[in-house]
């Protein structure tokens, strides 16, 4: 009788959840248009402004190497490579503003250059020298800004920049991503689907296979929307993932001066290759590493291949010990 119950209830989220994928396709989501420009945005904190102390989860010691996740992701999705990269260097996973376990408050302040500059002060506040920034997805747009960010107010901290699958072009939004970022259809969806439907779903279309994807790893990343405060900032995200000038910010690219590794899957459906050919054109010496079998997320689906191209990359740039 239960088994029936619950068959039932998930046929019909699974209706629901398709029929939204349906409404999906006449494009009714609304994109924040009001973040400030990347050339306007404060660098530095304003006293003034409440101080976010993000979660991190670091590991061993040396050199250190900062890994920034993607869009609903958290540092669980390091799990596979920082024990190996923990052994030569400081390993410091970090949850975004919003995300895993780091604060999320309800101050319409989520976008990629906000992100960016919590990251630049934290390296600033922190002290960290000689660093290498590492970013996934959103986390590798992240990375970007707050390269540059560091470049512009303390161009000697930073080592080496690793870019997976990276945000970095005006593109297309992915699916969920204009879901969450439709009024009412959004928050609706996000409250009333079954988290880890909704995280599995997406993530069948990060992975390269279907049958890839870890249930361990839905369940952790369904946690954060449990609550309204990550519903909340689930939403808010979304909403700021592409400013307006994101055009504008990427010709600074090629004013990038540190050493560059833009590692891509081949079968990603969510940010198409041709963006890291773009990126590899666009960041002087750059090197571009494309993983053909792998989808969005690298680091989950081939770490075995993606991890001793870090190593290398670590080991030319002077990062490890």
């Amino acid at each position: 009788m239960r088994s029936g119950f619950i068959l039932a209830a998930t046929r019909w989220f699974m209706a629901l959840f398709g029929g939204i994928v349906l409404v999906m396709n006449s494009g009714c989501a609304v994109l924040d248009k009001s973040t400030p420009a990347w050339r306007d945005y404060p660098v530095i904190l304003k006293k003034s402004e409440p101080r976010i102390d993000l979660h991190v989860e670091a590991s061993g010691s040396g050199k250190p190497i900062l890994l920034i996740h993607g869009f609903g992701n958290s540092v669980y999705v390091w799990r596979h490579l920082v024990p190996a990269l923990a052994q030569q260097n400081r390993v410091i996973a970090i949850d975004l503003k919003g995300f895993g376990d780091s604060p999320k408050p309800d101050d319409q302040r989520y976008s990629v250059y906000e992100q960016a500059r919590l990251i630049r002060d934290y390296v600033v506040d922190n002290d960290l020298k000689d660093v290498t920034i590492v970013g996934h997805s959103l986390g590798g747009g992240i990375a970007l800004v707050a390269s540059l960010y560091l470049q512009q107010s303390a161009p000697d901290r930073q080592k080496g920049l690793v870019l997976i699958d990276s945000i970095a072009y005006p593109q297309q939004m992915p699916m969920f991503i204009r879901l969450l970022a439709t009024p009412v259809l959004g928050p609706l969806a996000v409250s009333v689907i079954p988290p880890e439907i909704q995280i599995r779903e997406v993530m069948k279309l990060v992975y390269a296979k279907n049958s890839a994807v870890p249930e361990d790893a839905v369940k952790v990343y369904a946690k954060a929307l449990k609550t309204p405060a990550g519903r909340y900032a689930a939403i808010t995200s979304a909403r700021q993932i592409q400013p307006p000038d994101l055009e504008d910010l990427s010709l600074q690219y090629p004013s990038l001066r540190v050493p560059t590794l833009i590692v891509w899957g081949g079968q990603d459906r969510i940010v198409p290759v041709s963006v890291g050919e773009r990126l590899h054109q666009a960041i002087p010496g750059s090197r571009l590493f494309v993983i053909e079998d792998s989808g969005h997320s690298p680091a989950e689906e081939w770490p075995q291949v993606l991890l001793p191209v870090m190593e290398s990359f670590l080991r030319n740039s002077g990062t490890t010990n």
